[in-house]
């Protein structure tokens, strides 16, 4: 199976959440954040 077979976990969260206007570019960069961050 390919890697882009299976949704990213941005798409996986954003899924319930489409209807608040959050967007798939701000769920990557609250993952990107949350790893920058997470041993400061």
């Amino acid at each position: 199976m390919s890697a882009d077979a299976q949704p990213t976990s941005a798409e996986v969260t954003l899924a319930p959440a489409a209807d608040t206007g959050v967007t798939i570019v701000y769920i990557e960069q609250a993952e990107a954040d949350s790893l920058k961050y997470r041993y400061e």
